[in-house]
Formats: structure tokens, sequence, C-alpha cells
């Protein structure tokens, strides 16, 4: 789970995909029982990414505020890359760097490689 680039990344685009209950489905369980054509509330999906989620949110809290900032910005709002410069405050070409960086970082790539150079 989460091991490839490809994988970070669409979990982060997925990370608020249709399948995230509202409040109040989950509230409304007991009225959608006694209805046979309405699910449990949970809505498909959302159970299967649980496990997705959970470590995406793990792995990010390893990072600083900026470059997650800069991940929630490029990959769960998708805002072009001018948008989040002018937001951040750091320029266009800046945004690439820490967006890679924070994607090796999510992979583990980063802590790998300064425990090389150091060894």
């Amino acid at each position: 789970m989460l091991a490839s680039r490809e994988e970070v990344i669409g979990s982060l685009i997925r990370y608020t995909d249709w399948w995230q209950p509202s409040t109040s489905s989950v509230l409304q369980v007991g009225w959608a029982r006694r209805d046979t054509g309405v699910g449990d509330g949970i809505r498909q999906g959302l159970l299967e990414t649980l496990d997705e989620r959970v470590e995406l949110c793990r792995r990010m809290r390893t990072m600083n505020d900026t470059d997650r900032r800069i991940l929630i910005l490029w990959y769960v709002k998708q805002l072009p890359v001018e948008d989040i410069s002018k937001e951040v405050g750091i320029s266009r070409r800046q945004c690439f760097r820490r967006r890679a960086r924070a994607i090796r970082i999510l992979l583990g790539e980063e802590a790998r490689e300064r425990t090389v150079a150091v060894q």
C-alpha cells in the first residue's frame, strides 16, 4: 500500500472522492435499514479505502506544514501551480521542487537517502 509514486499521488487525488460519508448519512442508518432499497448509510468504496487514507494521513504527519499544504492544494484541491505559489508565498519552481520532495517523504525515500548519506 502506497509503495510507489503513482499510488501516493492516486491516494492524494482520491482523498476526497464521492464516497466520503456526509455527516447525516451515518446518522440516518436506523431509517435506512427500515427501507430495503437503501444502504446502511456508508457509501460503497469508503471502507475499502480506509486503510489507504489512514496510512496517507500518518505519513503526511512526518512533513512540515508548507509541504503538506502544497500537496493538498496540488492534488486534493487541484489548483494551478500559479495559484499554489501565490497562496504559499514561494516561486513556481520552488513549488515543483517542494512537491517532488514531499512525495519522496511520503514514500519514505527522503529518510532512506539521509541514512545512506550518513553511512
